[in-house]
């Protein structure tokens, strides 16, 4: 007969401990508290958006010569674009297109620019009978609202068509010429970016984002950790009889933020010596047959410039915030329930970001590229795949930098705070 483990009962005892210890701790009430408040959030969010979306008007402008092309053309997008709800008209539903005609051309590019209009159809007759129909969106064109006007200008082609029958019997249906544009898109030296670069600078922003918000949380969680490793260990004692807390908190961040930034510069540079060397080691490795290949353009050494200052002013700003975050732990071991909040804050702004290089967003992409902290991910995103304005790159600079040095200042003093705790 085996002998009873002695270690269970012991181990047992533990486990409650452990378990008592935490769940009455204040740091674990208020992060259950915190975290319980952004998972309702989450969970509310969808209906959230179908309530504003159920609010937002969009505004759609016909521009036509013919009157009766215009008028065909409004009745067609206005049938595609507000058809009612599959449960059938509700209380309270209102159409979420306003389509209108106008031959105010320029006005109405006017207002597409400034956001008044959510697109323009351009309807115009060839020499030869054909209709030419150009769909004008502001930024990157939603590519669901751009097949759908596409099918209304395949209706107005067809009932234009009927129209002239049979006075005009030998007369062949033709399809229309159909394209979107898009204005305040991506542009290199004035010359609008042609798919292959778009596609390019999509993709590297998407690589830039996952970057900068790895960078953030790891190297982030490193403040953070030092800072609470030298409370556990009563190594603050000896240093706060040395140097003010707030030059304590500047060594910290600016010491093992360049640490970090040194390993993460050790992997990207020789990263991209490989990328940007791939067709000639294809060449010398497969021959020449296997080296052509879609390379990675597009990218401009703005484009570089912009991704490192947003990139240093994010991290700069994010590691005051875990050195704070971490001031205030009596052990490591509770780092991982603060840092939570903090990876959802910058997990906020990599979504954005995603958004943006997708084309979505609209109100919410704009504003969220001046406020930090997100701005360091979707100013980035913006730049990357459509027209941003040199003010409104140097606003969002501005800001960053102002609330770096309002947070040093909130941070220092809760760093002071904490390690005299």
């Amino acid at each position: 007969m085996a002998e009873r483990d002695p270690l269970f009962p012991n181990a047992a005892i533990v486990a409650r401990r452990e378990y008592r210890d935490r769940v009455r701790s204040p740091l674990f009430i208020a992060s259950t508290i915190i975290l319980m408040g952004l998972a309702m959030l989450v969970a509310l969010a969808p209906i959230g958006i179908r309530y504003l979306d159920s609010q937002t008007v969009t505004r759609i402008a016909v521009v036509s010569s013919d009157a009766a092309l215009g008028a065909s053309a409004v009745g067609a997008v206005d049938s595609l674009l507000n058809r009612p709800p599959a449960k059938g008209v509700l209380p309270g539903w209102t159409k979420p297109f306003v389509v209108e005609s106008t031959r105010d051309g320029p006005r109405a590019e006017l207002d597409l620019r400034r956001g008044a209009l959510g697109g323009i159809m351009i309807v115009n007759r060839l020499k030869n009978g054909q209709l030419d129909v150009t769909f004008r969106t502001n930024g990157t064109a939603d590519p669901v609202r751009s097949q759908l006007i596409g099918f209304a200008a395949i209706a107005v082609s067809i009932y234009d068509w009927t129209s002239t029958q049979p006075a005009d019997v030998g007369r062949a249906f033709q399809a229309p010429v159909f394209k979107v544009d898009g204005v305040n898109t991506a542009a290199e030296d004035g010359v609008p970016l042609d798919p292959q670069q778009s596609a390019s600078r999509s993709f590297l922003g998407i690589v830039f984002v996952v970057l900068l918000f790895i960078t953030v949380v790891i190297y982030g969680m490193w403040v953070a950790t030092g800072i609470a490793a030298e409370k556990s260990s009563r190594v603050m004692e000896l240093m706060i009889s040395a140097a003010s807390p707030h030059q304590l908190l500047t060594g910290k961040v600016v010491g093992i933020g360049a640490a970090g930034l040194s390993q993460y510069v050790a992997i990207a540079v020789p990263t991209l010596i490989l990328i940007a060397l791939q067709d000639r080691l294809a060449e010398a490795i497969l021959g020449p047959t296997w080296s052509e290949g879609a390379p990675l353009v597009g990218l401009s050494p703005a484009l570089l410039a912009g991704y490192g200052v947003f990139f240093l002013l994010g991290f700069v700003l994010f590691a005051l915030i875990y050195a704070a975050m971490g001031s205030f732990v009596s052990r490591p071991d509770d780092l991982q329930t603060l840092s939570l909040p903090l990876s959802l804050l910058a997990m906020v702004g990599y979504l954005t970001a995603i958004l943006a290089l997708g084309g979505g967003g609209g109100v919410w992409i704009m504003v969220a590229s001046f406020l930090p902290p997100f701005s360091p991910f979707v100013m980035l995103a913006r730049m990357m795949v459509s027209a941003v304005e040199p003010w409104e790159v140097a606003a969002s600079i501005g800001l960053l930098v102002a609330s770096i040095v309002i947070v040093a200042v909130v941070a220092s003093r809760m760093y002071a705070a904490g390690v005299l705790l």
